[in-house]
């Protein structure tokens, strides 16, 4: 590992960040966010390459960055932040960097969240934004990027669609980094208190957490949404995992991979060796930049035709 990255993990701890999400029961943590989310701003970003604008769906603002040479492919990106947190105005333009390198148009949602809702309705709103992306590519043509709890939702819309759904086309690509799941067996959450001490973003114990915040007080919610390693994968088309080994969520790494083995789905692990979560998302040091590179390259090469 490079200096600059040892630095920046002891930074991290510096300034508290994975406590953030522990010390605080689940109301005064979710409003918390709320004020959090309150202040927070959808940045307004212009590019000469690119027309920017707003649609709505459910309610809910989605970011079109749309190339103004046309291109046939698109990316639903979805931004995580615990089910909790609104895509922040640096990871919107980290989006706008992404569609450019990357060739694709992009569609950013601002999901409903569960400090006002159940995980339901966030499943709904995406898949919504999916169908109206439908619109204008096709199902191949379209690809899907989550990180943490939006790698949730992007591996969530397999189950979804399978879930009375199938009347809407299977996307045609996935990629899922350090997707948000809570676990299942007690295998995991032992593995999960074991990377615990060399996680410096999320601790193990929020996952416990994380179940009574995603169902909102509602116990319908169905339980691949809470459990994703349970769901239902059939038809999913290829999908990569892109983890960092010291992060709490790499527990359930074992556990996804069983269930795509199960459903015979084509897939590819990757696991950063020492790296931190979501990784690839945050390049300000060599390892993570070339983790960059390698999500770019994965979409541009793997979005349709």
């Amino acid at each position: 590992m490079t200096l600059k990255y040892e630095l920046l993990k002891r930074l991290v701890r510096l300034i508290g960040l994975k406590n953030r999400w522990t010390g605080k029961s689940t109301e005064e943590l979710l409003e918390n966010r709320r004020r959090s989310n309150a202040r927070n701003r959808i940045p307004d970003l212009k590019d000469d390459e690119f027309e920017i604008t707003r649609i709505q769906v459910m309610g809910c603002p989605v970011l079109k960055m749309i190339h103004k040479v046309p291109v046939k492919r698109a990316n639903l990106f979805i931004i995580g932040g615990g089910m909790i947190s609104a895509p922040r105005p640096a990871s919107i333009r980290k989006a706008l960097r992404f569609a450019k390198e990357s060739g694709l148009d992009v569609y950013v949602p601002y999901y409903p969240l569960c400090t006002e809702y159940p995980l339901t309705r966030a499943y709904e709103m995406i898949h919504e934004t999916y169908k109206v992306m439908l619109e204008e590519y096709t199902a191949e043509n379209i690809s899907v990027l989550g990180t943490s709890s939006g790698g949730n939702l992007a591996l969530g819309m397999v189950p979804y669609i399978n879930d009375g759904h199938a009347d809407t086309p299977m996307p045609g690509y996935i990629l899922a980094v350090s997707p948000g799941t809570c676990v299942d067996t007690e295998e995991e959450w032992q593995r999960m208190l074991d990377l615990d001490p060399l996680d410096v973003a999320i601790p193990a114990q929020y996952m416990k957490t994380a179940e009574e915040i995603m169902r909102h007080g509602d116990d319908s919610v169905p339980e691949y949404m809470i459990r994703l390693q349970k769901a239902d994968f059939s038809g999913c088309p290829h999908v990569t995992f892109m983890y960092g080994t010291h992060e709490t969520l790499y527990a359930c790494a074992p556990s996804f991979e069983a269930a795509m083995r199960k459903y015979h789905v084509q897939y590819d692990m990757i696991a950063a060796e020492g790296m931190f979560h979501c990784y690839p998302v945050f390049p300000v040091c060599r390892e993570a930049k070339d983790g960059w590179k390698e999500m770019v390259r994965l979409l541009r090469t793997n979005t349709g035709s």
